[in-house]
């Protein structure tokens, strides 16, 4: 009788522990977090609704990198130079000193574009249409040869896809010893220097780039005999000028040494 006694005893104790096990299994079933699984959403899946927020959102972003967001007067002044405080061309070119240059792109026959599709407002910074129409009033565009400044200049110029056949050449032991001198519509063949005044003589046509070099000692030792200590700054007025001393256009450029 014991015996019997002994094995209800076990069983029931048995049952027991079942009856907790499957208890705490329900109990994680029923309270576990469900796993999300994170899917790209496409744009075919995206509603009405969604799609026409979504482009709304791209217009204005680009919206604000092609205009102000209110309509103002905008006169963006490049004068760094006082014109009071430079001399006359003419003067410049009895008095100065002749400048060497290299001539590393030139084509006669081409037309300055209205409009570049690398100025698109899906590109960002150079979409904006006030910096795209003061560069159209300029015929002359000057740089220091770093690879960042002189990429910025193809682009504002809009020469960009010219880029892969004009080499700069590297004077000194970096590049941005060279000054890259972009004139349009205007034939230089003469570069004369005195102080910080850099007189470029050429004729002026209808069509046609031409893409000089200078070496940027040439510039600031021609007067002096003296190059400028590193870490120093100079500024230049470039001018575009006909033989006889027409100014034609001008350009500002801060050399930095």
């Amino acid at each position: 009788m014991s015996k019997l006694k002994d094995l209800l005893a076990k069983n029931r104790l048995t049952l027991y522990v079942l009856i907790i096990s499957v208890t705490f299994m329900i109990f994680t079933l029923v309270h576990d977090k469900p796993k999300v699984s994170i899917q790209t959403v496409n744009e075919n899946q995206l509603t009405e609704m969604e799609r026409t927020l979504k482009e709304n959102r791209e217009l204005k972003n680009r919206l604000a990198k092609l205009e102000p967001p209110a309509p103002v007067k905008m006169v963006a002044s490049d004068s760094i130079i006082p014109v009071k405080q430079t001399l006359s061309a003419l003067m410049v070119m009895e008095e100065g000193i002749q400048v060497p240059f290299e001539e590393v792109y030139q084509d006669t026959a081409w037309v300055r574009p209205d409009y570049q599709p690398y100025w698109h407002s899906i590109n960002g910074q150079w979409s904006s249409v006030p910096d795209r129409i003061h560069n159209s009033y300029h015929r002359l565009f000057v740089t220091q040869g770093s690879p960042v400044l002189w990429g910025e200049t193809l682009h504002n110029c809009g020469i960009a896809e010219l880029a892969g056949d004009i080499e700069l050449p590297i004077y000194g032991n970096k590049a941005s010893d060279s000054v890259a001198i972009i004139a349009v519509n205007h034939m230089v063949t003469e570069i004369i220097v005195f102080d910080n005044q850099v007189v470029l003589v050429g004729t002026p046509e209808r069509t046609g780039i031409q893409v000089l070099a200078v070496d940027l000692r040439d510039l600031v030792s021609s007067v002096s005999g003296e190059i400028m200590a590193l870490n120093e700054n100079k500024k230049f007025i470039f001018q575009l000028v006909t033989p006889d001393g027409y100014e034609i256009d001008y350009n500002n450029m801060t050399v930095n040494f």
